[in-house]
């Protein structure tokens, strides 16, 4: 990583923040004297920036210089406000939420997908959730520069807003009862795709609206989530195309 893309020491990764610099995550040393970095903390969870605590090695590792237990790394992105989108798109708006996809290359499959499917937004999380890297933006295709990436502080947030637009979500989940094509998407709609692993969270599916599932033949469980992301995405462009 290049130090250009680095901010390291407590008062300048503060001034970065109150100065709007788009910070991806910030890499706070473990056991660092809480009184000293008690504003920065309260700096980047009023701003909703993700931080975690790791050893020193890897600060240093990260930069020779005296970065004082500190280090930003600086978006390549900049990133929107969901409630500015839903506000301009409440009426065909196609948004996609990602809950606990820690696959940089997953994240970066479906923002491509969605790009395409000229969707209106993606939104992931704060925390438990992959953030965009360049890794991200190399498997994307430069979709990240196409598709507005939205950030929150929880996805449950983002539902409730989408709620209050009376805009309907949909889960993605292989165990549902009825098929994604029984649905009708040519209406704003969120699509929430969750983890391979652990899927979606209860918390999180207990406010959408539906739960959906594609078709699998073959003697498979589920697809891949990026795949199934594309799936969802291209049977909502299918629909629209039609209307």
């Amino acid at each position: 990583m290049k130090n250009s893309k680095l901010i390291f020491g407590r008062q300048a990764v503060i001034e970065a923040v109150e100065a709007s610099k788009t910070i991806s995550k910030v890499f706070i040393q473990r056991g660092l004297n809480k009184s000293s970095a008690e504003r920065l903390i309260g700096t980047l969870e009023d701003s909703k920036i993700p931080y975690s605590y790791v050893p020193i090695q890897k600060l240093n590792k990260l930069t020779p210089h005296n970065h004082q237990g500190v280090v930003a790394q600086l978006s390549e992105i900049s990133f929107h406000s969901l409630e500015g989108l839903v506000e301009t798109q409440q009426n065909t708006g196609l948004f996609v939420l990602l809950d606990g996809i820690t696959d940089t290359r997953n994240i970066g499959a479906i923002i491509r997908s969605a790009a395409a499917a000229k969707a209106s937004a993606v939104v992931i999380p704060t925390y438990g959730s992959a953030q965009i890297t360049g890794e991200t933006i190399k498997t994307s295709a430069g979709g990240v520069f196409q598709v507005p990436i939205c950030r929150v502080s929880h996805l449950k947030d983002a539902l409730y807003l989408l709620q209050s637009y009376d805009i309907q979500s949909i889960v993605a989940d292989e165990k549902a009862k009825e098929s994604l094509f029984e649905f009708d998407l040519t209406g704003s709609i969120a699509i929430v795709m969750g983890s391979e692993d652990k899927g979606v969270s209860q918390g999180v599916r207990k406010l959408c609206s539906h739960t959906a599932k594609l078709p699998i033949l073959g003697n498979m469980n589920s697809y891949n989530v990026s795949v199934a992301a594309g799936m969802f995405l291209y049977e909502a462009m299918r629909q629209r195309l039609k209307s």
